[in-house]
């Protein structure tokens, strides 16, 4: 095993590398932590000296991780948060803190909610970097809690949390179908609406979507003809054609402009959605801030 003399890497090295890793560009990671590119590269460089790796490798214009890096990301991650936990013990003021809010959420189902959530955050602290992430399927909210790629997810609520994550109510809607008139008509019944060609989202995630099983507990079954990972494409699948897809009702102020909707014609609940963390950040005064700032921007 190589030597490292692990003295020469700094809480500073770190957020450096991770600003790359994360932007796959010095000049951008520059521009986020407001320092110059030859200190971004300097930084670079001193810990591939350090570790004996390259980190990045040229690709194009761009950079990509090398497989080193890959492995390193989470672990540094983890390390920033609690070299942030020493300090996270008074009051916080985000007037003074550098570093960007990381939200995972289905950007997609949740445009209007996260423009909500950013301009909120521009209102207490202007031009503070915001970082959005794709959630995907809700199982990956709890990697990315814990890698610290994600300060916190909201998320369609879960049957059962898993033990390192806590919750708590966000904001809810109703599922309804959003269909093209110039194609089709609404859905008035149960027999319309499983005979129907659907449109579904697919995160890519093994468990069954609500909308599935909802169906199931009524010993329903439709059929889905065309899938898409975000709801922006799904709708433009939907545009022309027969298709139907059945996603929140709050889709209709963005992704979903222009198509029409219906009431879904089935027993169904309210779709909840639930504002997620870590456990081991529970006390940390930056992210209570920011929780309850979403709490209050999403009510």
């Amino acid at each position: 095993m190589r030597n490292v003399d692990i003295s020469q890497v700094n809480g500073r090295i770190l957020r450096i590398f991770i600003a790359v890793y994360d932007l796959k560009s010095v000049s951008k990671a520059a521009h986020l932590l407001d320092i110059n590119q030859s200190t971004v590269s300097h930084s670079i460089e001193k810990l591939r000296g350090i570790l004996g790796d390259r980190l990045f490798v040229q690709a194009g214009r761009g950079i990509i991780p090398s497989a080193h890096s890959d492995l390193m990301a989470p672990k540094v991650r983890r390390l920033l948060a609690d070299m942030e936990a020493l300090v996270d013990l008074g009051e916080y003021n985000p007037q003074e803190d550098p570093e960007p809010f990381s939200i995972a959420a289905n950007g997609g189902t949740l445009a209007c909610g996260v423009s909500k959530i950013r301009d909120a955050i521009w209102s207490q602290v202007p031009d503070k970097p915001v970082i959005f992430r794709e959630l995907g399927t809700r199982n990956n909210a709890e990697s990315m809690l814990d890698s610290g790629s994600a300060n916190i997810a909201i998320t369609v609520r879960q049957s059962k949390y898993p033990q390192a994550l806590k919750h708590q109510p966000l904001s809810s809607d109703q599922m309804v179908v959003f269909y093209d008139a110039s194609v089709s008509d609404p859905v008035r019944t149960v027999t319309d609406f499983c005979n129907a060609r659907h449109a579904a989202l697919d995160f890519g995630g093994s468990s069954a979507s609500t909308l599935t099983q909802t169906l199931e507990k009524q010993g329903l079954t439709r059929k889905v003809y065309c899938m898409a990972p975000n709801a922006w494409l799904l709708a433009e699948m939907v545009r022309g054609t027969d298709l139907i897809a059945t996603l929140p009702n709050q889709l209709a102020q963005s992704a979903f402009s222009g198509l029409q909707s219906c009431p879904l014609p089935l027993k169904q609940s309210v779709l909840n959605f639930d504002l997620v963390w870590h456990r081991r950040y529970d006390n940390s005064n930056r992210l209570k801030w920011l929780r309850d700032l979403v709490q209050v921007t999403m009510n």
